[in-house]
């Protein structure tokens, strides 16, 4: 009896694609370390790297489907520049990889069908920056190519949990990492960060990672997932980095994420719309 409702189990897990969300063959390093360490190749399978029609680093993202990469609706929208002014088919969207200076063993390149941004984006506070990215060919599921879970009213985040960042973003605030790191940060109460920041969004944003210890994401890092293990053993996706990233050595707040909990609804809304239902 008991390993009929484990099969059921991992059989529901699975969902439709065949393979189950926030679970990389490749265990990640989860030791409390303090500051930024290189990633074990292939631990943090959904990341996937952005990359504009002039082949620079955009930021990363996060895949929750084989068509679909939740982002940061800022890569697509600022000043001076809207996603209708880009050359989105020269884009391209970089699964499987590691380092970035060479072609890893699982690493696929795929195109931009197009990108949803968030209705109330607003780019200058920045508010609603999230942005989903629908892909012209299907995400191949590989040990370095999975999907991570969208959190729900039984996976969210409390505070004081030890959440990861992985990312290219600059340890020294000199330009991209040639290997993918990780960053772990623990989730704050919103009062920290309303300390640090004039614009902070409690009802929209979450606040993770250090103060005074000059530890947080940088520039190339916007976009990527704030990830969190629950008591099921999967990584479900709680926050999209945002604002607030500075990785110079002067820094003393922590950074500001887009907390996936408030979108849930207009997630799946929009992947119903584009044709690609969540599975999970």
């Amino acid at each position: 009896m008991k390993l009929l409702v484990l099969c059921l189990c991992l059989t529901f897990a699975a969902s439709q694609n065949g393979v189950p969300c926030g679970v990389s063959v490749v265990q990640p390093i989860t030791k409390r370390i303090v500051g930024g360490q290189v990633a074990v190749p292939g631990s943090w399978p959904w990341m996937v790297l952005v990359v504009d029609s002039l082949g620079y680093i955009s930021g990363s993202g996060s895949i929750i489907d084989q068509h679909v990469i939740l982002t940061s609706a800022q890569h697509f929208e600022g000043t001076g520049y809207s996603v209708f002014d880009l050359n989105l088919h020269q884009w391209r969207i970089y699964a499987g990889s590691h380092n970035i200076s060479t072609t890893d063993p699982y690493e696929k390149t795929y195109h931009i069908r197009r990108v949803v941004l968030h209705p109330g984006y607003n780019v200058t506070s920045l508010e609603n920056d999230i942005a989903l990215i629908i892909t012209v060919e299907p995400m191949q599921w590989n040990d370095a190519t999975r999907p991570v879970c969208l959190p729900d009213a039984q996976h969210g985040f409390q505070v004081g949990d030890n959440c990861y960042l992985p990312g290219w973003g600059s340890t020294q605030n000199t330009g991209n990492e040639e290997t993918l790191n990780q960053l772990m940060m623990p989730i704050l109460d919103d009062s920290i960060c309303a300390n640090h920041w004039n614009d902070f969004l409690p009802a929209t944003e979450m606040c993770a990672g250090y103060e005074n210890q000059q530890k947080d994401f940088c520039a190339d890092d916007i976009g990527g997932p704030l990830v969190c293990k629950k008591s099921n053993g999967a990584w479900y996706v709680e926050g999209i980095a945002s604002s607030g990233g500075d990785c110079t050595k002067t820094t003393d707040s922590p950074g500001v994420f887009e907390d996936v909990t408030q979108y849930q609804d207009w997630i799946l809304k929009t992947m119903e719309e584009s044709g690609y239902p969540y599975q999970y």
